[in-house]
């Protein structure tokens, strides 16, 4: 199976820089955390805070996030 993500938009470099931005950094870039995905160092989907977690333990930081698709927007419709 082969996964294209969208655009990278950024990263969370770990879990505290994960909790402290994750309130505003989806606004600030203009998306929604829905139209986005998580995807830690070991190729595995992050969804929530215990995903999070696990890449902390195995080191599989940083977090990077992409748009869901390239064909997607960028910005809040």
């Amino acid at each position: 199976m082969n996964i294209e993500p969208g655009k990278k938009l950024f990263e969370f470099s770990s879990k505290q820089d994960w909790i402290d931005k994750a309130n505003r950094i989806w606004k600030f870039h203009e998306v929604r955390a829905e139209q986005t995905i998580c995807i830690d160092q070991r190729g595995r989907i992050c969804a929530w805070g215990l995903h999070f977690t696990a890449a902390e333990q195995d080191n599989a930081y940083p977090i990077e996030v992409f748009m869901l698709r390239a064909d997607m927007p960028t910005k809040i419709n």
